[in-house]
């Protein structure tokens, strides 16, 4: 868009040209976004909260997998152009959620006592007795 220019901001009193900046220009107000306070993300949901894994269709060609919690309700968390991608990773999700696998030696022995399953137990025997898991 060309700018434009009124004669009288581009003449002096003697007929000379000279730029005159336009006086409602100072009414214009500039805003930042650095005013805005931060504010922290919501901590993710615990296990407990987890209630699985979804899929629904959100477009002629893109699936959607959701994140369902009691706490935060449903959380987009991938997008798929196939319903069979997302529909494994939905299940993977949600046989990791009710089965978890095999936590590491280090997270093992750190455990509660108290919240150890007998295959836990025999594991951190095996770990202490100088086995591998």
């Amino acid at each position: 868009m060309p700018t434009s220019f009124s004669l009288d901001q581009l003449t002096d009193s003697n007929d000379n040209f000279r730029y005159r900046p336009d006086p409602m220009i100072n009414n214009i107000e500039v805003t930042s976004n650095r005013k805005k306070a931060y504010k922290p993300l919501p901590a993710p949901p615990t296990r407990r909260q987890l209630t699985g894994w979804t899929v629904e269709q959100v477009g002629p060609q893109m699936w959607r997998v959701f994140r369902n919690s009691t706490t935060q309700g449903k959380q987009a968390v991938i997008d798929y152009n196939t319903p069979e991608g997302a529909q494994r990773f939905a299940d993977g999700c949600n046989g990791e959620h009710k089965n978890p696998t095999r936590m590491s030696a280090a997270s093992l022995r750190n455990k509660n006592k108290e919240h150890l399953t007998e295959d836990d137990k025999i594991a951190l025997a095996a770990l202490k007795d100088g086995e591998g898991i």
